[in-house]
């Protein structure tokens, strides 16, 4: 298997821009696309700041910021960027003609032995993009913000080939992350399946007025969230005991909330325009401060959790 050494990101987003970082990080040559040069200098500057951050806390060395930066190419031309790459990931809207139109792109102009990648975190790309190269497309579900967050799933597809899922392991595991491959197309894949779940329950508590966000929120830290980062989901029924579960389980007073496609208290507040973090307030407020000041504060508190779990020997 020939190494991946060049990675060019396509999309300089919210989860682009951080891909970069990544790779950069790790000692790759990175190229990062977008058709808005302003995108690309907005990208340059958040990959400055999050490298601060990481210095700040002790994850990285000062004297990598500079150097990890530098191999990070900016450029709108798809063309440049992947003229001599072995591995795209492309991080555009969830949007099946856009997507299928670059990866036509990718396919006529990338290296043959190049492997295309897709960040989506819920389309089956699959089942509509076509390339000459089928073997060598899969799904890379990266978690925000990706320079912290250890998580990727590879997911294959029918015709992905076993050598590119090991390519793409190996590689994800050299650039410090923790890949997990799931062998066919599942809908939202795992962690969003299992944060589907919890985000349904969540607005059924809220919409009914059974609590309200900080009560939630406090219910999540300070009672199961707490046991998560050690004991997971599987092996904290190991500790109830499975019999517990069992009875658990056939415990009937407990009904699923039916299906919902909206919610009330999501509506409201989108109504008014309190989109979250990146208006300054949505179920919470953020006090005025700007969305880089909040990001920059939950970053410290991941990394410092993220290294403790390290430590602990849990990652």
């Amino acid at each position: 298997m020939r190494e991946i050494r060049n990675v060019t990101i396509v999309g300089a987003g919210t989860m682009g821009h951080s891909l970069a970082q990544v790779f950069a990080q790790a000692g790759y040559s990175v190229w990062l696309n977008n058709i808005r040069e302003g995108i690309l200098t907005k990208a340059r500057e958040l990959i400055a700041s999050n490298l601060q951050t990481l210095a700040e806390t002790g994850s990285l060395e000062g004297s990598q910021q500079a150097p990890a930066l530098n191999r990070i190419q900016t450029t709108t031309k798809m063309e440049e960027a992947v003229r001599d790459t072995d591995f795209v990931i492309e991080a555009i809207i969830e949007d099946q003609a856009a997507k299928k139109e670059l990866f036509q792109n990718l396919d006529a102009i990338c290296p043959p032995d190049a492997i295309l990648a897709s960040n989506t975190s819920h389309m089956d790309i699959f089942k509509f993009v076509e390339t000459r190269r089928p073997d060598k497309v899969l799904i890379t579900h990266w978690f925000a913000p990706p320079h912290i967050v250890p998580l990727v799933e590879i997911v294959r597809g029918p015709r992905t080939s076993q050598q590119s899922v090991d390519r793409v392991k190996t590689l994800l595991i050299q650039v410090g992350k923790k890949p997990i491959v799931i062998s066919r197309f599942l809908p939202g894949f795992i962690a969003n399946r299992l944060q589907s779940a919890l985000t349904h329950e969540v607005l059924h508590l809220l919409d009914n007025g059974y609590a309200t966000p900080e009560e939630i929120d406090l219910a999540t830290k300070a009672g199961f969230g707490l046991r998560m980062p050690i004991l997971g989901l599987v092996k904290r029924m190991d500790y109830t005991g499975l019999d517990l579960v069992q009875k658990v389980i056939s415990n009937a007073a407990y009904q699923v909330p039916p299906q919902r496609t909206q919610s009330k208290t999501v509506d409201q507040l989108v109504a008014q325009r309190k989109l979250g973090v990146k208006t300054g307030g949505g179920y919470y407020e953020y006090g005025g401060r700007s969305t880089e000041e909040i990001m920059k504060e939950r970053d410290i508190k991941l990394i410092k959790l993220r290294e403790f779990l390290k430590e602990m020997g849990e990652l």
